[in-house]
C-alpha cells in the first residue's frame, strides 16, 4: 500500500479539521497549540472526539476504530484542555516515580552493603544460580558487570565521588552505595534480580511486597512508567506494554485488594492502564517507612479531568474510568485516603 499523505502547513491542517467537524473558535490559539505540540501529537488528544466506526467498518488488523469525522460539539479547546491535563498529570507521576527511585537506590545499597561494601561485584554475595544463568553469549553476572563498569566510567566524568575513589583506591571496587547512585533507574532491576533471595525479600518488604519475584516485575513496569512520563509521552488513554497483575498473597495490607478483583474497571486492558500503575506506585510509597502524601497530589490532579463534551446519551465522554482504567468511586478507596 502506498503512503499518500502529503505535507500540509498548520493553517491547512486546521481547515481540514474544521471540514471534518471539529470546531475551531480561536484560530490563533489553535495555531499556537499546533506549533508547540505538533499536529501528529495532538492527534492522540483529538482521537477520542472522532466518531466511532460502524462495527462492519472496524478493521482490527489496521487498528482502525474511528472515522475522520468528529462528534457533534467537538471543539479544539477540548483538545487543548485535554493535552494540558495530561501534561500536568505526567509531571505529577514523574514526581512520585523520582521519589520511589531514590528510595529504591537507598534500599538496595543498604541491604547489599550489609553483606559487603562491594557485594555487587562478586557472585559470592549475590545469588550464584541467578548469576550463572545465560544472557546471550555471557552469563547474567558478566552482563551485569559490563553494565556496572560502563556506569562507573560514565560516572567518573560527572561525579567527583566516583573519580575520587578511582584515583585513591585504584585496585578496589567502587562501593555499592556509590554504584547505585550512577546506575540508571532502568538498570536497577537487573541488580535486584541478582540479589540473594533473603536480601531481595528485605528490599521488597520495604515497599509492601511480601515476595521479591512480583516486586522485581513491578520494578520493570515502573521503569516503563517513568520513561513514558520523562519523555513527554501521553498517559491519557494509553495501554502500557507490560501487564501489571497483583495477586492477593503478594502484598501486605488491603490497599491493593480492589485491583485483584476481575472487572475492577470497565476499561479494556485494565492491567495495562494508568490507574493500576499509579495505584501500585502510591501503595509502594505509602508502605515505605518514610510514608508519602504523593497519593493526594495524584488524586487532586485526576479530579481536574473535566472536558465537557457529551455523547448522544448525555454521558461524559472524557472520564477517568473509561480512558485510564479508574474504577468507579476510586476516590473513596483506602489507598487514596
Amino acid at each position: 500500500m502506498d503512503y499518500t499523505k502529503d505535507f500540509k502547513e498548520r493553517d491547512e491542517l486546521l481547515s481540514q479539521l474544521e471540514r471534518r467537524g471539529l470546531e475551531v473558535p480561536d484560530r490563533s490559539e489553535a495555531l499556537s497549540f499546533l506549533t508547540r505540540v505538533g499536529y501528529f501529537r495532538s492527534g492522540a488528544y483529538r482521537y477520542v472526539f472522532r466518531r466511532l466506526l460502524p462495527s462492519d467498518e472496524v478493521d482490527d488488523r489496521l487498528r482502525q476504530y474511528r472515522s475522520d469525522e468528529y462528534l457533534s460539539g467537538a471543539n479544539f479547546e477540548h483538545v487543548i484542555k485535554l493535552e494540558a491535563f495530561d501534561s500536568k498529570l505526567a509531571r505529577v507521576c514523574l514526581e512520585g516515580l523520582l521519589d520511589f527511585e531514590v528510595r529504591l537506590r537507598a534500599a538496595i545499597a543498604h541491604t547489599l552493603a550489609a553483606r559487603h561494601v562491594a557485594a555487587h561485584a562478586s557472585p559470592e554475595y549475590l545469588d550464584e544460580q541467578a548469576c550463572m544463568q545465560p544472557s546471550g553469549t555471557k552469563t547474567k553476572f558478566d552482563a551485569w558487570m559490563e553494565t556496572c563498569q560502563e556506569a562507573i566510567r560514565s560516572g567518573a566524568e560527572d561525579e567527583d565521588f566516583i573519580a575520587h575513589h578511582l584515583l585513591k583506591y585504584p585496585e578496589q571496587p567502587v562501593p555499592i552505595w556509590a554504584v547505585t547512585e550512577v546506575l540508571s533507574f532502568g538498570k536497577l532491576p537487573f541488580l535486584f534480580e541478582l540479589m540473594q533471595k533473603q536480601d531481595a525479600r528485605e528490599v521488597a518488604r520495604m515497599f509492601g511486597f511480601i515476595h521479591p519475584r512480583p516486586f522485581g516485575a513491578v520494578l520493570r513496569m515502573m521503569v516503563d512508567f517513568r520513561n513514558t512520563c520523562a519523555h513527554g509521552s501521553r498517559l491519557f488513554n494509553r495501554a502500557f506494554k507490560r501487564t501489571l497483575s497483583i495477586r492477593n498473597y503478594e502484598t501486605s495490607g488491603e490497599m491493593l485488594a480492589h485491583v485483584i478483583e476481575p472487572g475492577f474497571t470497565s476499561t479494556p486492558k485494565p492491567n495495562q492502564r494508568l490507574y493500576i500503575y499509579a495505584a501500585v506506585l502510591a501503595f509502594m510509597l505509602r508502605s515505605h517507612s518514610s510514608g508519602s502524601t504523593w497519593f493526594l497530589t495524584f488524586k487532586t490532579q485526576v479530579r481536574k479531568l473535566n472536558v465537557p463534551l457529551l455523547t448522544p446519551d448525555s454521558t461524559l465522554l472524557i472520564s477517568a474510568d473509561v480512558s485510564m482504567g479508574f474504577p468507579p468511586d476510586w476516590e473513596d478507596l483506602q489507598l487514596w485516603n
